[in-house]
C-alpha cells in the first residue's frame, strides 16, 4: 500500500516527549523516521516500577511514541559519530532536535552547516522559548510554559481557588508536537515550489499561547479582562457545566447553542429555564442549582443514554480505560497492536488522523535505543517500505 509519506527521510535528535510524538506521526505515515540518541538504553525500571518515577516516565514515553522507527547511538560530540549524521544528513529530507538554542551550532550541526550539506533539507528545532526570545536560555516543562502563557491562571474555579494543573500536556503535545508536524509539511510543501529547505522554528510557549487564539483576540482588540473561574468554558455556567449524577460519576453538559439549551431543558422537565438568562449571574446560579437537582436522580449512564440519542451535547464522564474499550474506539480503529522481541505484545493508542487512500499504519514497536546500529542505511529504508 502506498503511503502518504512514502520515501521521506526524517532524522529525529529530540530527546523529549513532543519531538518523539511529532516524528512519531511522520513515522505512521510511512516516512522512514533514525531516532538518534546519545547514549543506549538505560535499565529497564520493569513492570512493577511506580508508574510516575522519572525512569518510569521516561521508559513510558519512549515505548509510546517512538514505534515505527529506526534507533542509532551516535555521540555527536565525537568527530567520527558527528560524520556519520552527516552523511545521513546528505540523504534525508527533515531534521528534527530540541535542543536549546545555541546548542546545534556548538556541536557543529546546526542549520547553516546543515544547509551546506543538504540545501533541500527541511530543520525543526523545538525549543521553549524559542530562537529569538531574551528568554530562549531559560529551560522549562509544560507546567512553566502553560504558566508563562497565560493558560493557567484561566483554568480554575475561581480567583480565590488556585490554578489546576490539566493532567495532559498541552504545550508539549497540543501545542509544540503538533505544531511542528504542521510547519514540517508546510515546510515541504514550500520545498517543491521554491526548491530549497527552511528552518521551523517552534516555541514550546508560543504554541501553547496559539491555544488561546480566540481570548488573545479579544484582549488584543480592547476586551475585559479574564478572570479565572469567571469564562464560560470554566464550567460557572449552567450551559456549559459538570453535574454529579446519582451514581457519583459526573455528567457533562455542553449546550451551548441557544437552541440545544431549550431541547436540553424539555428534556429534563425544566422547558421554563429554556429562556433564562443565563448571563446573569444570580439566574445563572439557580438554575444550575435546579438543572443539578434534576440530574442528581439518575446515574450517568442514564443520561448518556436518554440525552446522548437527543443531540444536546451530554455524556458521561467516563475513564480513559473505558474509553479505550469502547465500541467507538473499536470501530475506529483507535488501538493497535506490534509484537518486540524483548517486550512481547505492546498495544498503541492509533493515530487519530483517518486518510481515505494513505492511511496511517503501526507496523513495528518502538526499538530499544542502538537497536539499528548495524543496520545498513539501505536496509533501514527497505524495512520501512515493507
Amino acid at each position: 500500500m502506498t503511503t502518504a509519506l512514502e520515501g521521506l527521510r526524517v532524522l529525529d535528535l529530540g530527546r523529549l516527549g513532543p519531538s518523539a510524538m511529532a516524528s512519531m506521526y511522520l513515522a505512521d505515515f510511512g516516512a522512514e523516521v533514525t531516532s538518534i540518541s546519545a547514549a543506549p538504553a538505560g535499565p529497564d525500571p520493569g513492570s512493577d516500577a511506580d508508574i510516575w518515577s522519572f525512569d518510569a516516565q521516561m521508559h513510558l514515553i519512549a515505548r509510546a511514541l517512538n514505534r515505527n522507527k529506526h534507533s542509532l547511538v551516535l555521540n555527536l560530540r565525537d568527530p567520527g559519530d558527528r560524520d556519520t549524521f552527516l552523511a545521513l544528513v546528505a540523504e534525508a529530507d527533515v531534521v528534527i532536535e530540541d535542543f536549546r538554542p545555541g546548542t546545534a551550532q556548538r556541536l557543529g550541526i546546526g542549520y547553516e552547516t546543515l544547509r551546506k550539506v543538504n540545501d533541500r533539507l527541511v530543520y525543526c528545532a523545538l525549543s521553549g522559548y524559542g530562537q529569538s526570545s531574551p528568554m530562549g536560555d531559560q529551560g522549562g516543562h509544560d507546567l512553566n510554559f502553560i504558566a508563562k502563557a497565560g493558560l493557567l491562571d484561566l483554568i480554575g474555579t475561581g480567583e480565590d481557588a488556585p490554578p489546576v494543573i490539566p493532567l495532559f500536556f498541552l504545550s508539549d503535545f497540543g501545542g509544540a508536537a503538533l505544531h511542528a508536524v504542521s510547519g514540517i509539511l508546510l515546510a515541504l510543501l514550500a520545498r517543491d515550489r521554491v526548491g530549497t529547505g527552511q528552518f521551523v522554528d517552534i516555541s514550546f510557549l508560543d504554541t501553547a499561547l496559539g491555544l488561546a487564539n480566540p481570548l488573545a483576540f479579544h484582549l488584543l482588540n480592547g476586551g475585559a479582562d479574564l478572570r479565572r473561574g469567571e469564562l464560560l468554558y470554566s464550567g460557572c455556567y449552567p450551559h456549559y457545566a459538570l453535574y454529579r449524577a446519582s451514581d457519583g460519576r459526573y455528567v457533562a453538559v455542553a449546550s451551548f447553542e441557544p437552541w440545544l439549551w431549550k431541547r436540553f431543558c424539555v428534556e429534563i422537565g425544566l422547558p421554563d429555564h429554556g429562556d433564562a438568562d443565563l448571563l446573569d449571574a444570580a439566574t445563572a446560579e439557580r438554575v444550575k442549582a435546579d438543572v443539578a437537582a434534576v440530574l442528581a436522580t439518575r446515574t450517568a449512564d442514564y443520561w448518556e443514554e436518554t440525552l446522548g440519542p437527543k443531540s444536546v451535547c451530554v455524556t458521561a464522564v467516563q475513564s480513559l480505560a473505558a474509553m479505550l474499550g469502547s465500541d467507538h474506539a473499536g470501530a475506529r480503529g483507535m488501538v493497535a497492536e506490534t509484537r518486540h522481541d524483548v517486550y512481547g505484545t505492546e498495544r498503541h493508542l492509533a493515530n487519530p488522523i483517518a486518510l481515505s487512500l494513505t492511511p496511517a499504519a503501526v507496523r513495528r514497536a518502538a526499538p530499544v535505543p542502538g537497536e539499528d546500529d548495524h543496520t545498513p542505511s539501505q536496509a533501514l529504508r527497505e524495512d520501512t517500505a515493507t
